[in-house]
């Protein structure tokens, strides 16, 4: 008894080591993206690690304490970065610069109110003269004039139902009923992947379609699947693709993992 019990207490503790040291590293690889002023690939790493962080652990403590971080390097990137303080002062008040700074988030809020409920129709709209980057940052924006709230919030769904279904996925690869240690461990990762693959699709569309809607400061990342640009699209389509091989994880049949 006394032998399981020091053993529970050493892999606890190692546990516990390991998740501070992987709260550091995740803290230096963000404060390097903040340093290099890439805010929306900080801001989108930082969320994968956090939903990865609660579901392999449990705790909201790491979270909060990831939070704490966050809001930590906000305040410290807005006090002496002079491109994340003009982000924040257009997502504050972008009318005090309407035909510089805060030209393009306002053109997008007018997309999206003369966009109404319907849209103006497909091809109808003008998103190409007045809506900048309507390709690629405010594609959602330039959508939504043309399609309407129905239409945006018809794309967010399909979105949203890509992501249910990876967080489905990482439920059922947890195999509850496996007892050999390698295939536990197998389980453990196959899971992980598809929370961090859905948590990172999730957290990419959170980012940029509240950028755009002036929910939060405005960074320049792509819509999943729907913005331009071939690295993008390439890397997508990877993460869909582990996505499906891990969809096979513990069906019966499926190859790897499913033999208990």
């Amino acid at each position: 008894m006394r032998s399981g019990a020091a053993a529970v207490d050493a892999v606890k503790t190692a546990l516990t080591v390991f998740m501070y040291v992987f709260l550091g590293c995740a803290g230096l690889s963000l404060l390097l993206l903040a340093w290099q002023q890439d805010l929306g690939a900080a801001l989108l790493y930082f969320g994968v690690f956090l939903s990865m962080l609660y579901v392999a652990t449990g705790s909201r403590f790491y979270v909060g304490t990831g939070l704490g971080m966050l809001v930590v390097m906000a305040l410290v990137g807005y006090a002496f970065i002079d491109r994340v303080r003009l982000r924040g002062s257009i997502w504050l008040n972008p009318w005090a610069d309407p035909q510089g700074s805060g030209y393009q988030i306002i053109q997008a809020m007018l997309a999206y109110a003369s966009g109404g409920l319907f849209g103006s129709g497909l091809g109808l709209g003008y998103p190409t003269p007045w809506v900048p980057v309507a390709h690629s940052d405010f594609v959602f924006a330039a959508i939504a004039e043309e399609w309407g709230v129905v239409g945006g919030v018809g794309l967010l769904a399909a979105l949203l139902v890509l992501v249910a279904r990876g967080l489905r996925i990482a439920l059922r690869a947890t195999l509850p009923g496996v007892r050999q240690a390698p295939l536990r461990v197998q389980s453990a990762f196959v899971s992980l992947l598809a929370v961090g693959v859905s948590a990172l699709l999730g957290w990419q569309t959170l980012v940029i379609v509240g950028g755009t809607l002036r929910l939060i400061p405005l960074t320049g990342i792509t819509l999943p699947f729907v913005s331009y640009g071939g690295s993008s699209m390439l890397m997508l389509c990877a993460l869909v693709g582990l996505l499906l091989r891990a969809s096979a994880y513990g069906a019966p049949g499926g190859g790897w993992g499913h033999e208990r």
